[in-house]
């Protein structure tokens, strides 16, 4: 019998600083989704961003939500996540 069924689902957070351009400034970004950690969280997430039309990031935190978060944007990004596809959050500096 498996026991990864009995699991909760993980929600990973990625911190990262992003740029469209190289020589533009960094905006920050939120990254929510689902995974099982290590080097292909990384990968996946450095994927998602090129794909979002960003010429560089730096990743700079890699956490797990261990519950619901409380208040918006990353309440609906969290609930994006768990049904298994990355939300993006961008700050606006």
């Amino acid at each position: 019998m498996s026991s990864t069924t009995d699991e909760p689902k993980q929600v990973h957070l990625v911190i990262a600083e992003v740029w469209k351009e190289k020589d533009g400034g960094p905006t920050l970004v939120h990254l929510l989704l689902m995974g099982d950690g290590g080097d292909d969280l990384v990968t996946t997430a450095l994927n998602i961003l090129a794909g979002q039309g960003y010429e560089e990031a730096e990743l700079l935190e890699i956490g797990t939500l261990t519950e619901e978060p409380e208040e918006e944007p990353h309440l609906s990004a969290w609930k994006t996540a768990l049904g298994g596809e990355a939300a993006l959050i961008e700050f606006e500096e």
